[in-house]
């Protein structure tokens, strides 16, 4: 199937690893021209690297903190010059996790300041360029916690319960500039952060890490973490010429972790 993505730009921030990895490569596999970012630049130019050597499309890196306001808006902006702007894909770093109590006034700013405006600040000057060039999308990465609270990532449902909303008032601002924006909710996925977030709960819980992962993924009706290209695909689709009637809506890709209707 042909989604019309083959030289067309995509964006796609904290992506040198992780589900940002899969979806970069995702998109250049369907010869998209895509920039990666990153913190580390080690880590960009092998990501770079990774997915050139088997991807169609071109593969650009990008150092940049996402937490930066200066450097998000310097990338979008460069990215937009030279090749322009079709799809941005705001993916950040998740949120620390600890017990209510222990969670103190900087956890929380960090947690809204890492997702919260960090994405916030990359959809802004996306929609900007977009608006100039009639159209394109805009994807929010959240997660399932702002829809399903968990006492094990209150930083990281109250954070992704604001991307929802967010997410959903500009799908209607953009709609008249031909701008479609959504926001993907993971579960839990093969990823680092997962490694991540098992060992925190078995602080928590005092259990064994082999303990907290059967728990994580026990709460999915699969059974399993998912496979980051399950994601990717996902979002790939989406972004294409067969999504151009999805707009305002969330996405929960999670192995049917989720239980509201």
């Amino acid at each position: 199937m042909d989604f019309g993505l083959e030289k067309k730009s995509v964006i796609v921030s904290a992506a040198s690893s992780g589900l940002g990895f899969s979806i970069a490569k995702s998109f250049a596999m369907e010869g998209a021209t895509v920039t990666l970012s990153g913190r580390n630049e080690e880590k960009v130019s092998d990501a770079v690297q990774r997915i050139s050597e088997e991807a169609s499309g071109i593969v650009e890196g990008c150092v940049c903190d996402v937490t930066s306001a200066e450097q998000s808006v310097a990338m979008v902006k460069s990215v937009s010059e030279k090749h322009g702007l079709d799809v941005m894909i705001a993916n950040t770093p998740g949120a620390d996790t600890a017990p209510f109590v222990e969670m103190t006034d900087d956890m929380w700013r960090k947690a809204a300041e890492t997702k919260i405006f960090a994405q916030i600040r990359l959809a802004r000057e996306a929609f900007s360029q977009m608006q100039s060039s009639g159209g394109g999308r805009i994807m929010f990465m959240a997660g399932t916690h702002g829809k399903q609270p968990h006492a094990h990532a209150i930083t990281a449902g109250f954070s992704n319960a604001a991307l929802q909303n967010i997410s959903k008032a500009l799908s209607e601002e953009g709609a008249p500039h031909g701008i479609l924006c959504n926001v993907i909710n993971p579960g839990p996925f093969a990823t680092h952060r997962m490694v991540y977030l098992a060992e925190e709960k078995a602080r928590e819980d005092n259990i064994s890490l082999e303990e907290a992962t059967a728990i994580l993924t026990e709460e999915t009706v699969l059974k399993r973490y998912g496979d980051p290209e399950e994601l990717a695909a996902l979002v790939v689709f989406l972004a294409s010429n067969k999504a151009t009637y999805i707009t305002g809506a969330s996405f929960d890709i999670d192995g049917g972790q989720v239980k509201t209707i």
